[in-house]
């Protein structure tokens, strides 16, 4: 059998190129892999901007809004009397203690003692 191959008198399918198919839809197939990976991590990379350029414009945003109060703030101050001012002033101080407090003793709203506090019964 070898011999005929060798001599070339017979002829199969075999003898004829190989078949390279396999391989070409190897390549194909990484390829085509290879492309969604990149798809992929672009989208990912485009959603990350995406999100990052929205929260920069939120962060925009609240400063505007935050300079907008200060400004209103200001002008409120500037048409009050030498007495509102100094209340306003006594307010911010305390809010400020309040606040220092909270931060320190884990947000205290009311007062825990007064009168019948103990739970049980006056004879």
């Amino acid at each position: 059998m070898n011999s005929t191959k060798k001599l070339g008198l017979k002829k199969d399918d075999e003898d004829e190129a190989p078949n390279f198919e396999e391989e070409e839809d190897l390549t194909i197939t990484d390829k085509a892999r290879e492309l969604e990976v990149s798809t992929a991590a672009l989208k990912k990379k485009g959603k990350a901007l995406a999100d990052k350029k929205a929260a920069e414009a939120a962060r925009k945003e609240e400063e505007e809004i935050a300079r907008k109060a200060m400004e209103l703030e200001a002008e409120m101050e500037e048409n009050m009397t030498p007495e509102e001012r100094r209340a306003l002033e006594k307010r911010r101080v305390e809010e400020a203690d309040n606040a220092l407090t909270d931060d320190l003793f884990g947000g205290v709203d009311a007062p825990q003692g007064g009168p019948g506090v103990g739970g049980g019964k006056a004879m």
